[in-house]
């Protein structure tokens, strides 16, 4: 019995495997060209603000996640012609760091975007009056440095083998036990506040920054138990390959997010607006922040 299940039984996985990979494929190149684009309009065409300066590391923290897929992808298929020549796994494990590197980041700079929102929101008056104004570069720089040693630290232990039979573990620690609970805060707090009529100005941008968190902690659980499983001996391939294609629809989302909720203005029926439009109606009221507001503000107080 046993020979007659087999074969179709692993005819199925390799089906079902190829086409999870297939379609994390296209979500890789349809991301690279919404974040490219976004990365374009961001540097050269929407005001810069400390907001926008978020949104920008974000999006090339995101393009360096999928471009470091296809390129893995690309290594594993020459590995499967070439025999698994050590040269090409050699580049494979190069560009998963790569991966691991700009996914973290992401993680790291969402996390830091929703914190910033709750401040702005629980703290109004302090966020438009006395935040330093490179707080966010500031804070980009220490998240990309950060990233950066952790992705070293899992280099030199995927390398000594001093942290068992994966060092994916201390990833989990990382990004899930640090990461998850302030952005489940977050969440729940924009929730709350995104429909009071305080933040009635600053709705399309509480919409679309709700929408990026809702959809990173549905994407994130997958990836997360890739960790856990990486840890199991023997490995699950499929569940690993469905974190992965997870990972890669994490990272393509946003653009499109940012055009749905901006593509209409309130009261006006304009559903053809550009991405660009669509991003200056987003981080409009970060861009304008009049100062008759902040007088208002601080004669009340």
């Amino acid at each position: 019995m046993e020979t007659s299940v087999t074969p179709y039984g692993q005819l199925f996985h390799n089906l079902t495997q190829n086409i999870i990979t297939g379609f994390t494929i296209v979500s890789c190149i349809l991301g690279l060209v919404g974040n490219g684009r976004m990365i374009y309009l961001l540097a050269y065409s929407v005001k810069r603000n400390s907001f926008t300066t978020y949104i920008l590391n974000l999006s090339i923290a995101d393009f360096g996640v999928l471009i470091s897929l296809i390129v893995s992808f690309i290594f594993v298929a020459f590995s499967i012609l070439f025999a698994r020549a050590y040269l090409l796994d050699t580049f494979f494990f190069f560009f998963f760091e790569l991966f691991f590197f700009t996914y973290s980041s992401s993680q790291f700079l969402l996390m830091a975007i929703s914190l910033d929102r709750c401040v702005a929101v629980l703290f109004p008056l302090w966020h438009h009056c006395h935040r330093p104004p490179y707080l966010s570069a500031i804070v980009c720089g220490i998240i990309w440095t950060l990233s950066f040693l952790l992705t070293a630290v899992h280099f030199i232990l995927h390398q000594t083998r001093s942290f068992g039979s994966s060092p994916l573990v201390y990833q989990l620690i990382v990004n899930g036990l640090l990461c998850m609970p302030l952005m489940v805060v977050s969440t729940v707090t924009l929730l709350f506040h995104v429909g009071s009529k305080a933040q009635c100005k600053q709705r399309k941008l509480l919409t679309a920054i709700l929408l990026a968190l809702l959809f990173f902690l549905l994407f994130s659980v997958p990836m997360n138990v890739v960790y856990v499983l990486e840890y199991l001996d023997p490995p699950h391939y499929i569940l690993m390959t469905i974190g992965i294609g997870c990972a890669a629809l994490n990272s393509s989302i946003n653009p499109l997010l940012y055009f749905l909720v901006g593509r209409k203005q309130t009261g006006k029926d304009q559903p053809r607006a550009s991405l660009r439009v669509a991003l200056q109606r987003v981080f409009r009221d970060e861009q304008d922040k009049p100062e008759k507001q902040k007088t208002m503000e601080e004669d009340q107080l």
